[in-house]
């Protein structure tokens, strides 16, 4: 199958992240996870992903901050899609550095629709690794 582009999920809740990445491979997706944003920084600059799906409420660092701190790094073309189930943060959370706030429970259809429409694009096609 060919790969879709390269994911990257960081989420400390593995029954979560089982969940997105069994989906995403399924759908020809390469998909990477980190618990935490210590580890996320560790895996994009071992390869820079062309979809970053990151958890609001991460241990040591808040996906929103995450998203700033990739953006201020030099990653501002890789599109930061935050995940919450907090609706009042999700609608009060500044969207700076983030292209959408996919809110919790999301079903598959979401979740793939979601990730088509926002994952990193080159010349109009998706990214190859």
């Amino acid at each position: 199958m060919q790969h879709a582009g390269d994911i990257l999920v960081i989420d400390d809740h593995p029954a979560t992240v089982e969940f997105i990445a069994d989906a995403l491979i399924d759908d020809g997706y390469t998909v990477r996870t980190a618990p935490d944003a210590a580890r996320a920084h560790v895996a994009i600059a071992e390869r820079q992903p062309d979809l970053v799906l990151v958890d609001l409420h991460l241990p040591g660092k808040p996906g929103d901050v995450l998203a700033r701190d990739l953006r201020n790094d030099g990653l501002a073309d890789v599109p930061v899609v935050i995940m919450t189930a907090d609706a009042q943060l999700a609608i009060a959370l500044p969207m700076d550095g983030i292209a959408f706030c996919l809110a919790k429970p999301f079903n598959l259809d979401d979740l793939l629709n979601c990730v088509a429409a926002h994952i990193r694009r080159v010349g109009g096609t998706q990214v190859e690794r």
